[in-house]
């Protein structure tokens, strides 16, 4: 099991799938990285948790593309212990973290600014983590 210095490791993650796409950051990347994620997910028996997946994945890459200049987003999925983790990273470690923690919720009419907010509703646990090279977001679901 390769486990990222940015990601905090799964008690007894020794029996960890991992699986890794990279792709450039594009318009199309949230689309085909959420679809290969819920093909990740049912290839290895975890269709439950595809639907959860598939949201979060979405807003999270979706914000790696819209606001960063990355050019290139990773997105890893780890399997473990009837858990799974996604991380997504960018190479934008210079700008500031994503918000979300109910710090400044968007309006009622506002058209933005609810993704973080999703995936707080729909994940187990979920946080930022950077180094100055990269930054991540990551999400766990059970």
């Amino acid at each position: 099991m390769k486990t990222s210095v940015l990601i905090p490791a799964e008690p007894g993650a020794g029996d960890a799938l991992t699986y890794r796409m990279v792709a450039p950051s594009r318009p199309d990347t949230p689309r085909i990285a959420r679809d290969w994620v819920v093909s990740v997910l049912r290839g290895a028996g975890n269709p439950l948790l595809a639907e959860r997946a598939r949201l979060c994945t979405s807003e999270v890459v979706t914000n790696a593309h819209q606001h960063t200049e990355t050019r290139e987003i990773t997105v890893e999925v780890v399997l473990s212990g009837g858990r799974v983790t996604v991380s997504v990273y960018d190479s934008a470690a210079g700008h500031r973290p994503p918000h979300g923690r109910g710090d400044d919720r968007p309006g009622r009419l506002d058209t933005h600014g609810r993704g973080l907010a999703l995936v707080a509703a729909y994940a187990d646990d979920w946080d930022v983590s950077a180094r100055p090279d990269r930054k991540a977001v990551w999400f766990r679901l059970a």
